[in-house]
C-alpha cells in the first residue's frame, strides 16, 4: 500500500512538473531587460491587434466616435513609426482587415450601396447593378507589396470594371490591370498611363469634359463623364459614374491643380447628382472642392501612403482637422474598411 502510494505521488509531482514545463514555454514573456527591439514589436502587436478590434467593434459612420478616433490616431502613431514598416505586426494587421473585405464581398450587394477602401486611394463602389473598381492596386513600402497577389485576385473577382485616374505607381499597378483584361474587364485610364497595352481604352481632353458609355461583361452599360484634372502637371482624369439604378460616384485621383478650382466649383452643374466622392485627403482646398461637387457623402482617402516618406504620409488627425469646415457628411475609414450609403 505504502509503495502504491509513493508511486501515485512521483506520478502526480511528474505531472504537474510536465504541466509547468508546459506553461512556462507557452507562456507570453512579460520581463524584457535588455531586449528593446523584442519590447517595441511586441507593444506594437499590441497597439496594431487593439486598432484592429476596435475598427471592427466601431465601424465607419459620418463623422467619427471618440473610440474610432481613437484607434484612427493611434494607426498613425504606428504608421508613422519607420520601424513598423513591413514587421510582423503590421503585416498581421493589412491581412486581417483585407480579409475582411474579402470575406464581406463574397455576398452580393441587394440594395444600397457600399463603398470599400481597400488601400490609399484605391476604391470598390458596390450596387446591384454594378462593382467599380478605381486605382486599384497592392501598396508597396521599401518594394514589400502590401497585399499578396491573391488577396487582390479575390477582391477583382468580385470587380466589373477598372477606372484609372493617373500615372503613379501608387495608383496603378500593372499587375491588377492585366487580371481585369485577362477577364474581359474594361480599364478605362487617361492617356499617359501604359499607352501601349492592349485591352486599356484610353480618354482625355484638356478642353472639355467627355461623356462616355462603359458596356461592362454583364451587358450593363454605365454613364461615365470624365472631367480634365491634374497633379500639377500631370494629367489626372476625374471621373463620375453612374450606374443603371441611378447611384453616381466620382473618384478624384491625386487631384491637387490651382488653376482647375474655377471648374470644379461647377462640377455639381455638369454631372448627375454624386451619391459617394471620394477624394484625396490632400486635395488643394478640399473644402471647397467638396462643395464643387456637393456630394452627397464624401469618403476620404490617400491617408497613410506607405510607399511616402513620414511627411507625406497623411494622418487621419489631419484629414479631421482638414474637414472641419465641410458641411457636408463625411466618412473617414482606413484600410479593409467600407461604408453603407443608404
Amino acid at each position: 500500500m505504502k509503495k502504491l502510494f509513493c508511486i501515485s505521488l512521483l506520478s502526480l509531482f511528474a505531472t504537474a512538473n510536465l504541466t509547468v514545463m508546459a506553461q512556462t514555454k507557452s507562456a507570453e514573456p512579460v520581463a524584457f531587460w535588455g531586449k528593446e527591439d523584442a519590447y517595441l514589436l511586441k507593444q506594437a502587436a499590441q497597439m496594431f491587434s487593439l486598432a484592429d478590434q476596435a475598427l471592427t467593434e466601431n465601424p465607419p459612420v459620418v463623422g467619427a466616435p471618440m473610440a474610432r478616433k481613437l484607434a484612427l490616431y493611434n494607426l498613425d502613431a504606428m504608421l508613422h513609426e519607420v520601424k513598423y514598416d513591413n514587421s510582423q505586426p503590421f503585416c498581421d494587421f493589412i491581412d486581417s482587415r483585407i480579409g475582411k473585405v474579402i470575406e464581406d464581398m463574397k455576398a452580393p450587394v441587394k440594395k444600397d450601396v457600399k463603398i470599400y477602401k481597400i488601400y490609399n486611394d484605391g476604391f470598390v463602389a458596390r450596387t446591384k447593378s454594378a462593382n467599380i473598381a478605381f486605382d486599384l492596386v497592392r501598396g508597396e513600402c521599401k518594394k514589400q507589396k502590401l497585399l499578396s497577389d491573391e488577396q487582390i485576385d479575390a477582391i477583382i473577382a468580385h470587380c466589373d470594371v477598372l477606372f484609372l485616374s493617373h500615372n503613379h505607381g501608387d495608383h496603378v499597378d500593372r499587375y491588377v490591370v492585366n487580371k481585369f483584361i485577362a477577364a474581359g474587364k474594361p480599364v478605362i485610364a487617361a492617356s499617359e498611363i501604359l499607352p501601349d497595352l492592349k485591352g486599356v481604352t484610353h480618354y482625355r481632353s484638356e478642353s472639355e469634359i467627355l461623356d462616355k458609355e462603359v458596356v461592362l461583361k454583364s451587358g450593363v452599360t454605365l454613364q461615365v463623364k470624365i472631367f480634365p484634372g491634374h497633379q500639377s502637371p500631370m494629367m489626372c482624369n476625374i471621373y463620375v459614374v453612374t450606374t443603371p439604378d441611378k447611384y453616381t460616384f466620382a473618384h478624384t485621383g491625386d487631384q491637387y491643380d490651382k488653376n482647375d478650382m474655377e471648374w470644379i466649383a461647377k462640377v455639381k452643374d455638369n454631372a448627375p447628382k454624386i451619391d459617394a466622392l471620394t477624394i484625396n485627403c490632400w486635395s488643394y482646398q478640399i473644402a471647397d472642392a467638396i462643395k464643387g461637387f456637393n456630394p452627397r457623402y464624401v469618403v476620404t482617402g490617400h491617408e497613410n501612403e506607405m510607399g511616402h516618406t513620414i511627411d507625406h504620409r497623411e494622418a487621419f488627425w489631419l484629414t479631421f482637422q482638414k474637414l472641419q469646415p465641410v458641411k457636408h457628411d463625411y466618412v473617414v475609414m482606413a484600410w479593409g474598411e467600407w461604408f453603407s450609403l443608404k
